[in-house]
């Protein structure tokens, strides 16, 4: 489980967004919930790790990223918003 939030904390790190564009820590925290669920590692994830998660999220995230994720209904949804990989990535 911690390996699937280095990967998100170390992807959102990783992208560089101007300020305007943070998200709320609400949708990052509704955004990485839908993650962990669509992963199947939401029941065995700690608060804590959330919440951190959430931090590198506000930082780095874009707003149209994290409501793409809150939205994805699957993992391929989840991967076209570049929550996961960050817009480096690609």
């Amino acid at each position: 489980m911690k390996r699937y939030l280095l990967v998100v904390a170390v992807a959102v790190a990783g992208m560089s967004v101007a300020a305007c564009e943070k998200p709320a820590a609400n949708d990052c925290r509704m955004a990485i919930q839908n993650m962990l669920k669509l992963m199947g590692n939401d029941s065995t994830t700690k608060a804590s790790d959330v919440e951190a998660t959430v931090r590198l999220c506000r930082g780095g995230s874009s707003r149209e990223a994290v409501s793409c994720a809150i939205k994805a209904a699957t993992l391929a949804e989840l991967k076209a918003c570049d929550f996961m990989t960050g817009k480096a990535a690609k």
